[in-house]
């Protein structure tokens, strides 16, 4: 398959990830949508996603595990992960961050915040890239 997107979104909920899926395509990015882990793991390893958006109550596989699989992954480990959660609990923002997780952001606050978060993300890949050439 090997298809481009900018953004590859695991997200259990239809409502939630049509709110995220419309705010990044306004924004002129291609939007992916997996809706539970395994699924999420499948189109990371099919497809070329600058950068992932990552819920972590996800049915089949968390957020945690899928983020640890991810990291583990050769074709996939440099892919910046921002995680999605109404979780609040500082644990899990360590414990995401110490999975090699980019960003953590709360529900509530993420749809204001993520089109800047990923524009920073994919701007410091492209920067990256820039720097191998």
């Amino acid at each position: 398959m090997n298809d481009c997107y900018d953004i590859l979104l695991v997200e259990d909920s239809p409502t939630q990830a049509l709110q995220f899926q419309l705010l990044l395509q306004r924004a002129g990015y291609r939007v992916l949508i997996a809706r539970d882990g395994a699924e999420g793991l499948r189109k990371a390893s099919d497809s070329t996603a600058r950068v992932i958006l990552l819920d972590i109550d996800l049915p089949k596989l968390d957020g945690f595990q899928v983020l640890a699989r991810l990291k583990r992954g050769r074709a996939t480990a440099a892919i910046p992960v921002i995680m999605l959660t109404s979780r609040e609990h500082i644990s899990n923002v360590e414990r995401a961050l110490e999975l090699g997780a980019a960003d953590y952001l709360p529900k509530e606050d993420a749809l204001a915040l993520v089109c800047d978060t990923v524009a920073q993300l994919i701007g410091q890949g492209a920067a990256r890239s820039e720097s191998l050439a």
